[in-house]
């Protein structure tokens, strides 16, 4: 494919005299040099001046339309042959004028998710192999930076600029996302587009708009708007609330308003620059949970008279944090510095008290860093805060609330940031790699919820592709039961319920000691292969053997499948492994047989339901002899014939 050479992208012609006052001529956050525009009802958007009349040329056509009394415009282009190339020129009436170089025509995808749709290439399989053969200019990729906001924007904070697959740009691309691009494009051999928009740790509410979150996350909503205004507000607000769990949820006394005297019955803290998995302190050493730190600092009059900021240097990775009992700020992510403003009055001559709740949600946790640990006051002096000392909160009070604005944990925000500014873009797909963060949750209801409210944003033909989550930690020596598995089973029951929607799973493809796994070429091929298939009408099945009943004969249960092309097949045995009958309130191991199609389970008179690869990491060797794909884990009623 020849790559176009066009003078400047983005160029704002200068208007005529009389139009000198007129707003800039903007294009909405994805319209920018190299991007692949939609073959298929692609609209061209943005904002000019009120009632202006905006036309868009290029691809041996022109086409306008006229900006609403908001400014606000979109241009509707016909559908386009996949692979023509072109600049594309938006102009306005009053001589304002943007012109796109080297623009592609194809299929775009949307994918996010957390963090192993975040993980780049670097991280994956073969990875200097890949990175080196990655050139290939009919596959690009626009990435969007990290952006929690509180309200929804109508631009990007930062330009999504628009990359061609080369050994200089893919290392940071999405693994998952590029390995999908690469197949798809292999096999379609039109340009594909991908738009990528993830944050590792975050949970599903992040990404539903302010109006999907409702009515059930309507206070903090609320708190959302205040935090939009007045952030140190809201800090306090919700500190709190956070107060309010503690007690409600059967915390002992009130550690945020200890005093010196009750901090000196805590432990010292045996170096606050080290995270607390390095104190040799055994409770410790493997510990995902919150602690609470406190120290005490005395000030004179005229000290305790100023305004300050408190400075707590890096936390890892939450933290809700108070002075003199009164809450004073909220921050999530370890690399973040933390500075809280107090204003005069917050502080008092003599001493005072500074406690600190920390969360750390995986690997090292706590306070760590050289940075000071201060009270750096208005009039440019700085105290330090010494002597830490903490202690660890009993098991019923592990995960404390998280403020809504928190990246990770928090309502709308990442959908706010980054999702909200893409405006009504066609994707044709999106691709959805979430879950980890929401596991011991209900998802079902937050999954179909998301399919509406993107679908009302993106556009109602807009299919869904969801990926299963891996299996990760100890293998299963019996049946348990688990949260990732009952994870997996309502992300499965939110796609079988939906008619655009298709899942993939990495049950096969995880490691026991990493939650990331680095087998991404798998995860996207199999994304390639069921959107071909849904999408593109490709033969074979998009997902690979996927439950359909259970039904109960004498003292058998007959499971029959969809997607199965070949016939089923078990690897390391005659037999497959992973099944389990299920009465009552428990489940045992079920000597399951292959029937061509089918697998009876022998023995199960009793069973009331049927469990497949049914823990954190399942051990499960049920495939399809042609596809090659597993098959999916399930929970499955067993009906019995009347």
């Amino acid at each position: 494919m020849r790559h176009l050479i066009v003078s400047t992208a983005l160029l704002v012609l200068a208007a005529p005299a009389g139009a000198a006052n007129a707003p800039p001529l903007e294009l909405d956050s994805l319209y920018r040099d190299h991007m692949v525009l939609p073959r298929q009802g692609a609209v061209v958007s943005g904002r000019a001046a009120a009632r202006e009349v905006v036309t868009v040329t290029g691809f041996g056509g022109a086409w306008k339309s006229t900006a609403d009394k908001t400014g606000r415009f979109s241009v509707a282009l016909p559908d386009f042959a996949a692979g023509r190339e072109d600049s594309l020129t938006v102009s306005g009436s009053g001589g304002q004028r943007v012109t796109l170089g080297d623009v592609v025509t194809g299929d775009v995808f949307l994918c996010s998710g957390q963090s192993n749709m975040q993980l780049p290439v670097t991280r994956a399989l073969n990875a200097d192999t890949v990175i080196a053969n990655a050139a290939n200019p009919a596959l690009r990729m626009a990435t969007v930076a990290v952006d929690p906001a509180p309200a929804p924007r109508a631009r990007l904070a930062s330009e999504a600029a628009w990359e061609a697959a080369a050994p200089s740009t893919v290392p940071t691309w999405s693994a998952t996302c590029y390995f999908f691009g690469q197949e798809l494009q292999r096999k379609l051999k039109v340009p594909v587009g991908l738009v990528h928009a993830s944050l590792g740790g975050s949970n599903i509410t992040a990404w539903l708009s302010p109006a999907a979150s409702l009515p059930d996350y309507a206070k903090q909503q609320e708190l959302l708007k205040i935090h939009a205004a007045d952030p140190a507000a809201a800090s306090i607000a919700f500190g709190r609330e956070f107060e309010t769990w503690w007690r409600t949820s059967g915390g002992a006394g009130e550690p945020w308003a200890a005093t010196p005297a009750a901090l000196s019955a805590w432990r010292a803290v045996p170096d606050v620059e080290k995270n607390w998995e390095k104190w040799e302190v055994p409770e410790l050493a493997a510990y995902d949970g919150p602690v609470w730190y406190g120290a005490s600092v005395r000030l004179n009059a005229a000290q305790a008279a100023q305004a300050a900021t408190l400075e707590l240097g890096l936390i890892d990775e939450v933290d809700t944090s108070w002075v003199n009992g009164k809450p004073v700020g909220f921050t999530s992510g370890a690399g973040t510095q933390r500075a809280y403003p107090l204003a005069a009055g917050a502080l008092q001559a003599g001493d005072n008290t500074i406690v600190v709740n920390v969360i750390d949600l995986w690997s090292f946790g706590g306070m760590y860093g050289s940075a000071p640990r201060q009270l750096r006051l208005a009039d440019g002096t700085a105290v330090p805060v010494k002597e830490w000392r903490w202690q660890q909160p009993p098991p019923a009070q592990k995960y404390p609330p998280r403020a809504p604005w928190d990246a990770m944990a928090g309502v709308s925000v990442l959908h706010n940031g980054m999702i909200a500014p893409l405006g009504r873009f066609p994707f044709k797909a999106a691709l959805w790699y979430q879950g980890e963060s929401n596991v011991g949750n209900p998802y079902q209801g937050l999954l179909t919820r998301l399919f509406k409210d993107w679908r009302g944003q993106f556009g109602n033909s807009m299919a869904f592709a969801v990926v299963q989550l891996a299996n990760f930690g100890t293998r299963a020596v019996q049946p348990v039961n688990s949260g990732s598995a009952q994870l997996r089973e309502e992300q499965r029951r939110a796609v079988v319920n939906d008619p655009n929607a298709v899942l993939v799973t990495a049950v096969d493809l995880g490691e026991p000691t990493d939650i990331h796994p680095a087998n991404k070429q798998v995860v996207g091929q199999r994304l390639a292969r069921a959107l071909g298939v849904k999408l593109y009408g490709q033969p074979g099945s998009a997902s690979g053997p996927m439950i359909r009943s259970a039904v109960a004969d004498g003292s058998r249960v007959i499971l029959d499948f969809d997607g199965v092309e070949g016939g089923l097949m078990a690897y390391g045995a005659s037999r497959p492994l992973g099944f389990e009958v299920c009465a009552a309130s428990a489940c045992q191991w079920a000597d399951a047989r292959i029937e061509g199609s089918r697998v009876v389970l022998v023995d199960a008179a009793s069973a009331r339901t049927v469990r497949f690869c049914w823990a954190d990491a399942p051990t499960c060797t049920l495939y399809d002899s042609k596809s090659g794909l597993p098959a999916l884990p399930f929970e499955q009623e067993v009906k019995r014939q009347e």
